[in-house]
């Protein structure tokens, strides 16, 4: 059975973001770069699955030279091998073009039956790499799967457990089929010492914007640039918090009076009402 996960990188949760001067993109100076936090339940997913099921895992990324870097480390958790389809201008494209892009190289594998993704990337949060990369692939979806169940190989079926308001549904899918993880569906592992040296010789083939066939792919040559890129980023505005403080005085004060409490409570409720609105 060949398992394979769909990887992206992003920007490190705890980095502070800076707009860059151009207004429309951020600011990537000292930024530290990291897996998709939902891209590693995905490899986590994919990796319980094998030792459960058998196979091998497959690790499919595109983007910049550093995501080797993030491939390296799902490689490390207990991956068997990777793509990586390389170019800066991955920084530029949208979902539309990442999803054709990387469906044709995943269609080059032979005998794949599960595609795991993350939920979400948690840079535009968009929601749509996973779904879109299953309609390229022509293949049954299963969105926020909180438990793989059971994959029976021999008649190409996997169940899954999906959590719905109230409780939960199990769903069935012929394979193969493409399955995104939500952040609920498990522990990823931390890749020992061993584990990251054994990556470095782990075989990860590269593939280059030159070796795109973009007609055949319906997409134009410019598709990895701002310029062809179907959805593009107008401008960007960091959100300012506004804090403020109002202090009403109480019954601990010695030097409010009985009627003042009231009058106090009164301006409490009106305040929670009309500014904080939590009321």
């Amino acid at each position: 059975m060949k398992i394979v996960v769909f990887i992206t990188q992003t920007q490190d949760t705890e980095a502070k973001i800076k707009v860059s001067a151009s207004g429309d993109t951020i600011d990537t100076e000292d930024i530290k770069w990291i897996m998709n936090p939902y891209d590693e339940f995905a490899v986590e997913e994919a990796i319980q699955t094998k030792e459960k099921f058998g196979g091998e895992v497959i690790i499919v990324s595109a983007g910049p030279t550093r995501v080797a870097e993030s491939i390296r480390q799902a490689l490390a958790m207990g991956a068997d091998s990777a793509v990586h389809i390389e170019d800066e201008g991955f920084a530029n494209t949208d979902s539309y073009t990442i999803s054709k892009i990387v469906a044709s190289e995943i269609k080059k594998i032979e005998g794949v039956d599960l595609i795991f993704t993350g939920m979400k990337i948690i840079d535009e949060e968009s929601v749509q790499v996973g779904v879109q990369l299953a309609e390229e692939l022509g293949v049954p979806h299963l969105s926020l799967v909180s438990k793989v169940m059971d994959v029976n190989p021999d008649q190409k079926i996997v169940k899954c457990q999906k959590e719905i308001d109230g409780g939960s549904v199990v769903v069935e899918a012929p394979m193969p089929a493409l399955i995104t993880c939500p952040d609920a569906m498990n522990e990823p592992r931390y890749a020992s010492l061993p584990n990251i040296m054994k990556a470095k010789k782990k075989p990860m083939t590269t593939i280059t914007a030159g070796d795109i066939d973009f007609d055949s792919l319906g997409i134009s040559s410019d598709a990895l640039s701002k310029n062809g890129a179907k959805v593009k980023t107008v401008n960007l505005v960091v959100p300012e918090v506004e804090r403020k403080l109002k202090i009403i005085k109480g019954d601990d004060d010695p030097m409010v009076k009985g009627d003042e409490i009231a009058a106090s409570a009164k301006e409490l409720v009106k305040l929670l009402k009309e500014d904080a609105k939590v009321l």
